[in-house]
């Protein structure tokens, strides 16, 4: 018996309507989260991008005088 008869025999209907079921519980879970996400909540994720107060590390690689480089906001 080969690869050719067990792959012809298999019922592999079944493999893209159990996809869609998880595709669909994945994203009414998600979609459920951001609705019931409180407005402060979304607020304060909607100005993270536009933050600029934080001190990090941009390169891990010392530069020409041996110092990591810093921002320091």
């Amino acid at each position: 018996m080969g690869v050719t008869d067990i792959m012809s025999n298999l019922s592999l209907e079944i493999y893209p309507i159990i996809a869609l079921i998880l595709f669909l519980v994945a994203f009414s879970i998600i979609i459920w989260g951001v609705l019931r996400a409180p407005r402060a909540v979304i607020t304060h994720q909607s100005m993270l991008p536009l933050e600029d107060d934080t001190d990090f590390v941009i390169s891990d690689t010392p530069d020409s005088s041996g110092k990591k480089e810093q921002r320091n906001g």
